[in-house]
């Protein structure tokens, strides 16, 4: 077997589908899912942005007596297919497109300068020529050996591909510097979309309450919202307010209330003062849904400094232990969103 990596741009693989010298196998392909329309925009919208996708695979084989040469697509079936859909004006970008000149467009519908931009966009490919069925599973048993293996959200994220994970994506790329700014996460575990974790740990304890997550009830949000996710607009609003008032807390950055499971109970606590939330009210109900700025850092700093050293402030020992022990489990997380949501309360704690 020969690898031979072979450039092309978009308006040369689409000709050479039409023309049948490119096909689809369906006996290469990995997963039975089709990509849902959210997944299938995503891609062409990543082409037009001019960001690098994956390589694509293709068997070549030669057949002797016609003298015809079909290049079989192995890995990359499902970008082949759609970027071939929008060619031939068969996909619309989702109205939703961070491209906001593409918003909503087919192909057709484009300006002249984005399809010069889709049509010229280089595609890697490896040719796979002169291997055998054996070969090509040889070839994914070694990328998968030398592959760092899955977490959780990235399995998620990868078995996924309607609304719900589309709006996580969106608000990773919203708050992701935010949350390194502050102390949250470190760049590595951004990448490891620990970030993503937590956004959907604070989705479901507004859908649902203050719960343990395990990652089957990330799953099921993940399953249930799939097609659609209606909420998300207002869900966003609520977040984005509650993180802006946290970025004008500096002396709160890079302490302990920035760790994960601690921000993960301050966002709740800020959404829930500043626009009470039904279920999480069962846990604490606000006197007002104003903030003092200046009374809350202070109080929120003395929570704080007592998480740092448990034992200087006795009062406050239901937190320290609650931020101690089991900090993603039910009961310590209730605790801490109790004590936080009095920390905003306009009186010293």
């Amino acid at each position: 077997m020969q690898v031979t990596t072979t450039p092309f741009i978009i308006n040369e693989y689409c000709q050479d589908m039409d023309r049948g010298e490119i096909v689809v196998n369906r006996d290469y392909q990995r997963s039975p899912r089709v990509w849902l329309p959210a997944a299938r925009s995503f891609l062409i919208e990543t082409v037009l942005l001019g960001y690098p996708m994956p390589k694509l695979s293709l068997f070549q084989n030669t057949d002797i007596k016609t003298r015809k040469t079909i290049k079989e697509i192995v890995d990359g079936q499902q970008r082949s297919v759609t970027i071939h859909a929008f060619y031939h004006d068969e996909l619309r970008i989702s109205r939703k497109s961070m491209l906001t000149e593409a918003a909503g467009l087919r192909y057709s519908d484009l300006s002249d300068e984005l399809k010069h931009r889709f049509l010229n966009y280089p595609l890697s490919v490896d040719l796979l020529v002169g291997a055998t069925h054996e070969d090509i599973r040889e070839v994914f048993r070694r990328i998968n050996s030398y592959a760092t293996p899955l977490n959780p959200e990235e399995k998620r994220h990868a078995r996924y591909q309607g609304d719900f994970k589309w709006f996580i994506y969106r608000l990773t790329k919203k708050f992701d510097e935010t949350f390194r700014n502050v102390g949250t996460f470190t760049e590595a575990r951004i990448n490891r979309m620990d970030s993503a974790k937590l956004l959907s740990d604070i989705i479901y304890a507004l859908l649902h309450g203050i719960k343990t997550t395990k990652s089957r009830d990330l799953d099921k949000l993940y399953s249930d919202n799939d097609k659609e996710f209606s909420e998300g607009d207002p869900i966003e609003a609520r977040l984005t307010e509650a993180i802006e008032l946290i970025l004008q807390w500096q002396p709160l950055h890079g302490g302990a209330l920035m760790k994960p499971y601690q921000i993960y109970t301050l966002i709740l606590a800020l959404t829930h003062r500043l626009r009470p939330v039904e279920l999480l009210g069962t846990v604490y109900s606000p006197e007002s849904t104003e903030i003092d700025s200046q009374l809350a850092l202070a109080n929120l700093s003395t929570l704080a400094a007592v998480a740092e050293d448990p034992e200087s402030d006795e009062r406050l020992a239901e937190f320290v232990k609650a931020s101690a022990e089991k900090t993603n489990v039910e009961e310590p997380r209730r605790q801490r969103f109790v004590w936080m949501s009095k920390a905003l309360e306009p009186r010293p704690l």
